[in-house]
């Protein structure tokens, strides 16, 4: 009597493995453990601020506005944090340059920071220093808009 209480027992718990797994892996609940599973193993994002950037527009000769910002890196991975911080001076040099580039474009000068062309000109421009999938992001923050003292 025992062994057949056994047996019984056996297969019950046998089923009630294969019907978990089966709903888990196959059956309505496999949507939601892809979705588990994903935010899971999703790596924390690592910020990466840059010191403030001062960049002068120019317009016929003549400095007509100093603008203050801040520019922070998102990066994917805790991993590339030393590959940023590395690079930091290139990138900064880079930022600068492209910069005072998109500020002589009128209608950045007109939309500020906020045109999608700013951000997606610094993402290529991370992508080719550091490589690609190493940035997430590029936050931009305009600290500080003065025109200069005239004499």
């Amino acid at each position: 009597m025992r062994i057949v209480i056994l047996i019984v027992a056996a297969v019950l718990l046998l089923a009630t493995a294969g019907g978990g797994g089966w709903w888990f892996l196959m059956g309505p609940g496999a949507d939601k453990t892809e979705e588990l599973i994903s935010q899971i193993s999703k790596p924390e994002p690592i910020y990466v601020p840059l010191n403030p950037l001062v960049i002068s527009l120019i317009q016929e000769g003549e400095v007509t506005h100093h603008i203050s910002m801040q520019l922070t890196l998102q990066l994917y991975d805790s991993w590339d944090k030393d590959l940023a911080d590395r690079n930091m001076a290139r990138l900064r040099d880079a930022f600068l340059h492209e910069m005072h580039a998109l500020f002589a474009m009128r209608i950045i000068r007109e939309t500020g920071l906020e045109s999608p062309l700013v951000r997606k000109r610094l993402m290529a421009l991370c992508d080719r220093l550091l490589g690609e999938g190493i940035v997430a992001d590029v936050l931009l923050r305009e600290l500080e808009r003065r025109q200069p003292s005239k004499a």
